[in-house]
């Protein structure tokens, strides 16, 4: 697993798989949007196992990511 800092995200590699990931929802206008993301969780959860980590490690490492996300959020948001 390459060392990766997830307080300097790869927003190319980000952004290179969001788009998909918001197109492959749109293939199923029957589902709740939440179910949706709720699913992409799942996948996330699966490519970081796939990344070498256990399954704890895995959601933590999600937790990780979401706080990233929360702080850039809001810094935007100033």
């Amino acid at each position: 697993m390459p060392n990766h800092d997830p307080a300097i995200p790869d927003t190319s590699a980000i952004e290179a798989v969001r788009g998909p990931i918001r197109r492959l929802a749109e293939r199923f206008p029957d589902r709740e949007p939440i179910d949706l993301a709720l699913g992409a969780l799942y996948a996330s959860h699966d490519l970081a196992q796939r990344a070498g980590m256990d399954p704890h490690s895995a959601i933590e490492w999600m937790r990780t990511a979401a706080d990233l996300m929360e702080r850039q959020l809001l810094e935007r948001a100033r």
